[in-house]
């Protein structure tokens, strides 16, 4: 039987001292059927040279350049492939040997699902080598290697982004169904995922850590605007707004801390309606913010039949107390109940 043809996308811009290991990792994958599509986005430094050199020694390579913007960049990317099926790849991560041959794999036992990431190990580059991530990463790299199945990536989509981008493997014909990429303010990977799902296509996730994600200072989820937390708030908002029952019946949130708030203003401002918070802090039961009762938290069965119950809460344990007290109150997750922090 013919091996599915795969086309590995790496958008890059002055990747020139992680490139060369991430290509190399690339080109020592056990999956035969590959070509390997570099896109240099105004790179400054000597990665134009290494790509060359890499092109030289190996025909499964190209390279383009793109003086456009980076969602352009990534775009064309896989507008240039030929692949059936397109994988994402980073410049300063590295694959797994196995990465791409269990993604085909795992897209060919499951025909309904339209994408697939795998598991990550998240490390922070350093001078010299790695290093463990900082705290958020790691709480990261625990919640988004837990969410495996379709339903979990679906009903916990509001969370944070729930396919690690530089995994992602996506069918073609879904691809181009959904445009590709967008350029909205927020991140473009987060945005394509949400749209997927809103779509209706189903996604998926290999139960094994075939990525080293480095982390680093100069890291774009760093450093560009799009990537900051309030952006991804915004854009959780954007697409909870769209719900048809959020529309109909409202939210009540649980938590009056700084992201239930947040959340309530985002909301609002795409006109829904906010019944209350839900709240055990004592100092805040009977206060309005905005407008806005805090009931106690033992109220919480009131609400199933008439809105929309989100968990806005960050610390550790509160989303899982918060998600089995919906449960037994008759909420069901990726119905009437969703995580969004």
């Amino acid at each position: 039987m013919a091996s599915i043809p795969v086309s590995i996308v790496m958008p890059l811009r002055d990747a020139g001292n992680t490139l060369s290991a991430a290509i190399e990792s690339l080109l020592a994958q056990t999956y035969p059927s590959i070509e390997i599509v570099l896109i240099d986005h105004l790179s400054v430094d000597h990665s134009p040279d290494i790509i060359r050199e890499f092109m030289a020694k190996d025909q499964r390579i190209r390279a383009l350049t793109h003086s456009g913007s980076f969602v352009e960049a990534a775009n064309l990317a896989w507008q240039k492939s030929s692949g059936d099926l397109i994988a994402r790849m980073d410049c300063d991560d590295i694959a797994h040997p196995d990465r791409i041959a269990e993604q085909v794999n795992f897209l060919s036992q499951n025909p309904e699902v339209a994408a697939c990431g795998t598991q990550v190990r998240i490390l922070k580059r350093i001078e010299g080598g790695a290093s463990p991530p900082d705290p958020g990463y790691q709480r990261y790299e625990k919640w988004v290697n837990s969410v495996i199945s379709s339903e979990d990536i679906r009903n916990q989509r509001f969370v944070d982004s729930p396919i690690p981008n530089p995994t992602s493997m996506i069918r073609r014909e879904v691809m181009e169904a959904l445009g590709g990429y967008q350029d909205p303010e927020w991140a473009e990977d987060y945005d394509f995922w949400l749209r997927l799902i809103e779509a209706g296509y189903r996604l998926g996730k290999v139960e094994r850590k075939l990525l080293d994600w480095f982390d680093s200072e100069g890291r774009s989820t760093r450093t560009q605007e799009r990537y900051a937390l309030p952006l991804f708030q915004a854009a959780k908002a954007t697409f909870l707004s769209r719900l048809p029952a959020i529309q109909q019946l409202g939210v009540v949130i649980c938590g009056a801390g700084p992201i239930g708030k947040e959340m309530a203003t985002l909301l609002r401002s795409h006109g829904i309606h906010i019944h209350a918070f839900l709240e055990v802090n004592h100092r805040q039961i009977g206060n309005r913010i905005a407008g806005i009762p805090v009931l106690d938290s033992e109220e919480f069965s009131k609400f199933p039949d008439n809105s929309v119950a989100l968990s806005a809460v960050g610390q550790d344990g509160a989303r899982e107390r918060i998600r089995k007290l919906a449960i037994e109150c008759g909420f069901s997750e990726g119905k009437d109940f969703f995580c969004v922090a």
